[in-house]
C-alpha cells in the first residue's frame, strides 16, 4: 500500500497484512508524527502534515518512482485528493476509485483562499496553478469508480471523465440497527478529525461553552491539544471509539 504519509508501517485486516510505503522517507515521516503528537514550539508548526500540500507535485513524483520499483501487475487508486495524480506505468492496468476531486483547488478554493493568510496564503496562491495543471494531466484510467453520483458529476465536469461507475462505500448492516432513539440523552456529539480549519471544531466548542450544553467529542487530530485547552467543563473528549456497538450507542442516544 502506497501513500503520502502514514502513522503505521503495516496495514492489517482480516485477510491481509500489507506493507505501507510512504512518499516521505521513513525518518522524515516519523518526525512529522512526533511533532504532531507532542507539541514542540516552532517545530510542530513547521512539521505539520498539512504543510505537505505545498510539496504535493514533487511528492507525487517521488511516490510514483517508489511504486514503479515494485513492478506491480496492476494498480488500484483510492483518491480523495492527490492519489489519482501518480504517474501511470505503461502497460499496467490502473483503476481509480474517486472519493472527491481535490476540493481545495477546485470546489472549495475560495474558502481556502479566504482562510489561508500570511506566508501560507502567499504559498497557497503560488502552488494552486501548479496543482491544477498536474491534476488535469491525469484523467485516463482503465476503470473509473466514484463513491456517489455527485462525485461522478464533478469528475465529468472537471476531468471530462466518461463511463464512470458508481460504487457506494460499504456500510455494515450493524450501523442501521438500532434506530436513533426517540427520546435522546441530553448531550450533543461531534465526530471527526479534530481540526480548526474547514471543520471548525473550535467554533462548535465555543458555542457549547457559551450555551453551557454537554458535548461529547469523538475523534483525534492535529489540533486536539488546542481544542482541549479551550473546552469548558461541559465538554468531554473520548478519542476514537473502535468498538462498533459502543459507537452506535453513543451516536444513537445523542440529542
Amino acid at each position: 500500500m502506497f501513500t503520502l504519509f502514514s502513522d503505521t508501517e503495516r496495514l492489517q485486516t482480516n485477510n491481509h497484512n500489507l506493507q505501507v510505503v510512504t512518499a516521505l522517507p521513513r525518518r522524515v515521516n516519523k518526525l512529522f508524527l512526533r511533532c504532531g503528537k507532542h507539541k514542540v514550539p516552532l517545530l510542530s508548526r513547521l512539521f505539520d502534515y498539512r504543510n505537505l500540500m505545498f510539496f504535493y507535485p514533487s511528492l507525487m513524483v517521488l511516490l510514483s518512482h517508489k511504486i514503479k520499483k515494485f513492478k506491480p501487475d496492476c494498480i488500484s487508486i483510492s483518491s480523495f485528493a492527490i492519489a489519482k495524480n501518480i504517474t501511470p506505468i505503461s502497460g499496467i492496468k490502473t483503476t481509480l476509485y474517486l472519493h472527491s476531486p481535490m476540493q481545495y483547488i477546485w470546489t472549495h478554493y475560495d474558502e481556502y483562499k479566504e482562510k489561508l493568510t500570511g506566508i501560507k496564503g502567499k504559498l497557497f496562491n503560488r502552488i494552486v496553478p501548479k496543482l491544477r495543471r498536474r491534476d488535469l494531466k491525469f484523467t485516463k484510467f482503465d476503470k473509473i469508480f466514484a463513491n456517489s453520483k455527485y462525485t461522478a458529476q464533478e469528475a465529468e465536469k472537471l476531468y471530462d471523465m466518461k463511463n464512470i461507475q458508481i460504487k457506494y462505500p460499504h456500510i455494515p448492516n450493524t450501523f442501521f440497527v438500532p434506530a436513533v432513539q426517540e427520546i435522546p440523552q441530553a448531550y450533543y456529539l461531534y465526530i471527526g478529525r479534530l481540526v480548526t480549519f474547514v471543520r471548525e471544531a473550535d467554533k462548535i466548542i465555543a458555542l457549547c461553552n457559551e450555551l453551557k450544553v454537554p458535548l461529547i467529542v469523538m475523534g483525534s487530530g492535529p489540533d486536539e491539544v488546542y481544542l482541549k485547552s479551550i473546552a469548558g467543563p461541559s465538554i468531554i473528549f473520548i478519542g476514537w471509539i473502535t468498538d462498533v456497538d459502543e459507537k452506535i450507542k453513543i451516536i444513537s442516544q445523542a440529542k
